[in-house]
This record gives C-alpha cells, structure tokens and sequence, in this order.
C-alpha cells in the first residue's frame, strides 16, 4: 500500500467527525522505503543506506543491526560496514512492514582539532515488498469507505478522552484483511472496536507480491489521535 493511501486513510479520520484538533501518525512514515529484494543482496552498508558517508570514516567501533524476523526481534553486530553472515541471515528474513534499525559507532577526525573521536551513526528503514498491497479501486473509493464507516461516532461525551490509538492489520496473500488488532487503546472501547470493524470490512485488497510474482503478506499500522502531533508518544 502507498504511503499515500494510508495517509488518506487517516486523514479521512479525522475529516470525518473526530475533532478539529485530531491528529495522525503513521509508523514509519519519516523513514525511508527499501524494497526486500534489495536487503537479500545487500554486502555491504552501502547497499543499505543511501549515500553512505564512507569517505570520512577512518574506523569502525562496531555495526549494529536489529530486526523481527518471524515475529522474533534479533540483533547482529559486525567490526566494519561489510556485513556478517548473521546479519545476512537477518536481511534476508525480516518481516516485510517491519523496520530494519542499523546503529553504526565509527571513528572520524575533528575538522578543527584534528583528533579522531568516537561517533554514532543511526539509520532506520521500513521494509516493503516489490510490489504493494493496494487498495483494489483507488484512492477515491478508499476514502469514500473510511468516511461512510466513520461519520456516525466521535461526536459522543467519551471521545473527549480519546488517545491515540494504532492498530495493526495485514493484507494476506488473497487480499484479504485479517489479523487487525488494537496495539494501543484510544481509551474509548466503542471506539477501538469502530476502527477494527472499518478495518475488517474492507473490500479485498490487491495483494503484494515479491520480485518473483508470487503473493506475499504484508503488514501495516496506522496510529490516530487527538492533540499536538507527537505528544501521545506516538
């Protein structure tokens, strides 16, 4: 799914009737996009992080890599930007939806002292298939959906206190939506089980698929709440 669509997603929640002081988040929406074909053939940092500052690195303290993997969250290490086998093995198996943390302690010279210090370099990055889980009839048709499931609530005394609630849903190998569960309450319980119904009465999706062709899950999470953006921890 384009970032795009997700962010339409949202903002029809809160065009909808929530408040004119709602706000939204959508996990991962600061950092960049790498498609997963492009991690399984990763060697080096570079292959990784877009102009990577190799030219005023005279060291390496250590590289640190952390992913989920089938749901498990590993971490590798390796003593240059040349990639270990684990962290290979981390690449090539990370949950597609999910971030990829690299954490880079390196070893620079000081332009005005011209000592060489220690330094830390961090990069995240989400991980998506080669081809996106779309919504099958556009954005129009998208938002259209989320404003026609959305518009009856929210007006209520209990939505005063709402928090920021995001939800986790995925889009299986059929399109299908499945999986959707409340990751954090907006406190209000008619509300949590508002946006899973939405949810899980979407329309089938056009699934992901991989460099191969073959149909593939991916997942998603979409965050929505009231007050200054970023001050519910979100």
């Amino acid at each position: 799914m384009k970032k795009g669509i997700i962010t339409s997603l949202l903002l029809l929640l809160f065009a909808s009737g929530f408040s004119q002081n709602m706000n939204y988040e959508v996990r991962g929406k600061e950092y960049p996009l790498t498609k997963k074909e492009k991690l399984d053939q990763a060697q080096f940092m570079r292959d990784i992080i877009p102009y990577y500052p190799s030219a005023w690195i005279l060291g390496y303290v250590s590289i640190e890599i952390s992913a989920t993997c089938n749901g498990v969250d590993k971490t590798a290490k390796s003593a240059n930007d040349s990639l270990s086998a684990e962290q290979k093995n981390i690449l090539k198996s990370v949950d597609l939806g999910s971030d990829v943390a690299i954490k880079i302690e390196y070893k620079s010279k000081n332009a005005v002292t011209d000592e060489m210090h220690t330094s830390t370099l961090k990069y995240s990055t989400t991980i998506v298939p080669e081809i996106e889980a779309e919504y099958p009839s556009g954005y129009e048709q998208l938002t259209q959906y989320i404003k026609e499931s959305t518009k009856i609530r929210i007006s209520e005394p209990g939505s005063k206190q709402f928090q920021f609630a995001k939800i986790k849903f995925s889009v299986n190998e059929e399109g299908e939506i499945d999986n959707a569960w409340i990751s954090q309450t907006s406190g209000d319980m008619k509300t949590d089980e508002l946006l899973l119904q939405t949810i899980y009465n979407m329309p089938k999706w056009k699934p992901a698929q991989n460099s191969k062709g073959m149909k593939v899950r991916q997942e998603f999470e979409f965050s929505v709440g009231k007050g200054k953006k970023g001050t519910n921890g979100c």
